[in-house]
Parts: structure tokens; sequence; C-alpha cells
């Protein structure tokens, strides 16, 4: 073989080497990824499809996958659509942002998600955690339910989830937590119990039936919910325990909060109060309850 052979081979190999590495290169750039926090692990998504993805936090009780990153972007941009009472599916996410952000209503779009799924992978529930002001400013949530038939439930009362348990019957108790500032001289934290069942893509909520406290006629602030939730409210100030809490084990649901009716009736009082429930027969039954009276400051 001649020399100028084989310098002619040697510029052919290297030619070969470097195009396969730049082609490489572009490829692993067009699927560069960034991570989204997702329950102190990360998910590593497409750039180019999650352009200024919207929330600042999601949480979940799995290590969520890209088609849930994906679901999360779209039920915001649905959520985000219906705030603005448009429908718009070219504005980009960073524009949606925007106009939320100068609505005039206060209305600033969800910030906050949460994906988590049943125990039997049956359905999950994605929770949206937005904020509106007015005089002062207060959350609200969105939430929908995706069934594993792909199914969607919308127009549901979760808040801020932290616990899906399967009942010995089939049904599940969705435990949930929020906050709000129900008056501009205090504010309050509310730990809550959901009793749910499915039937022919449909949910159903069960009673879970608890007096409320009151003072005279008047009920204190955990406002009786029509779905049945159980929903215990304690004000800020207040510093005894509160808690709700399911055992999978005894079946039994218990409870702690306190209530301070000054406010509304001009009684320096709290009453903190103790009790739980029992599942029985497809039902919570209210076992005990024990009242204890604070003097207020």
């Amino acid at each position: 073989m001649n020399y100028s052979l084989k310098i002619k081979i040697t510029f052919i190999l290297l030619a070969l080497v470097f195009g396969c590495k730049d082609q490489h290169t572009s490829k692993t750039k067009e699927t560069s990824v960034s991570e989204i926090h997702s329950n102190d692990k990360f998910v590593k998504i497409k750039n180019s499809e999650f352009v200024d993805y919207p929330f600042d936090e999601i949480h979940s009780n799995f290590k969520t996958s890209y088609k849930d990153s994906l679901d999360l972007l779209r039920f915001w941009r649905k959520s985000a659509f219906s705030s603005l009472d448009t429908i718009n599916a070219d504005f980009s996410n960073l524009k949606i942002k925007k106009l939320l952000s100068d609505y005039s209503d206060g209305d600033k779009g969800i910030s906050v998600a949460r994906i988590y799924a049943s125990p039997d992978n049956l359905f999950k529930i994605v929770v949206g955690r937005g904020e509106s002001c007015g005089a002062y400013c207060n959350p609200y949530w969105v939430s929908q339910i995706v069934l594993a038939n792909g199914h969607i439930i919308e127009k549901l009362g979760f808040k801020d989830l932290e616990h899906i348990y399967l009942m010995p019957d089939g049904k599940y108790l969705i435990k949930e937590k929020s906050f709000g500032r129900p008056a501009a001289v205090y504010s309050e934290k509310t730990k809550s119990a959901t009793l749910i069942s499915f039937k022919d893509n449909k949910v159903n909520y069960h009673q879970i039936d608890y007096n409320y406290p009151k003072y005279n006629e008047i009920l204190n602030d955990s406002i009786y919910n029509p779905s049945g939730k159980l929903s215990l409210s304690q004000e800020h100030f207040i510093r005894t325990e509160h808690y709700l809490t399911y055992n999978k084990k005894s079946k039994k649901l218990s409870y702690s909060y306190a209530t301070d009716f000054s406010f509304c009736c001009q009684v320096d009082s709290i009453y903190a109060y103790k009790g739980e429930f029992e599942y029985e027969n497809g039902e919570f039954v209210h076992l005990t309850e024990q009242k204890t009276h604070i003097e207020v400051d």
C-alpha cells in the first residue's frame, strides 16, 4: 500500500469517528432533561415539553412518571383557562402565568400540586392549590380523580392530600389537611377525612356522622360538608394538640382539636375535644369524646 493511499484511508477513518461523535452530541442536546422536584425525589422530563413548568411544589406518595408530570401540566393549564375564562392552546406557560398574575379577581393560579395513587392503583387523585387575593389572601383548591381506565371525575372537594387508605370493604378513606383565613383577625388549620367508593365511573361519598360543637345555636368554624367529610378546624393561636389519625389495625379514627367562641359569641373560652371513631359495617361509628374547658387570656 503506497503512502498516499494510507493518508486517504486515515482521513476517512477520522472523519467517520468525529462525524459519529458530533451526531451523538447533537442527539444528546435534543433529548436534554431538567429535573422536577417530586416528593423529595427527582423526575426527569424533556425540556422541550416542560418550558416554564408552573408548579413550585409537587407532592406524591409514589414515584411519578413522565406521564404523571405531563398530566399535571395539562391539569394546571385547564384550571388556568377556566379561571381566565378562555381556551388558547397556543398560550405558553409563561404567558398563562402572566395573565393569571394580572387577573382582576386576584386569582394567582395553582402553584402546588399533589398526585396520590390508591393502595390498589385503581385511581389517582390530583389536587392543585392556588391563591386568591382580595382584601386578604386565601388558598383555594381544585381536584380530579383519574381512574385506571382513563376516566376523569372532576369538580371534587379534595384539598391537600396526606394519605389514601383502602378499607376492609373496598371503600377508601382520604385524609387531608388545609388552612385558611376565615376572618381578618385570625386564621385556622383543618384536618379532614372523606370516605368514598366507586360505581359505574362515579364517586360516591359516605357520611361520617359527627355532632360539631356549638355555643347555644351557633356552630363553630368547622363547616358541615354535604359530602359527609369530617372537618376539624383549630385557630392558629390555640396551642393544644390538633390531629386526625387512622389506625389500620384497630380500624379507629382518632382526633384532637380545639375551638374558640370568643370571636362569634363574646365568650372568653376555648373548648378542646378528643375522641375516636371505629369502622364497623362499612361506616365510622363515633365511640367517645372528651371535652375540656380552657380559659383565654
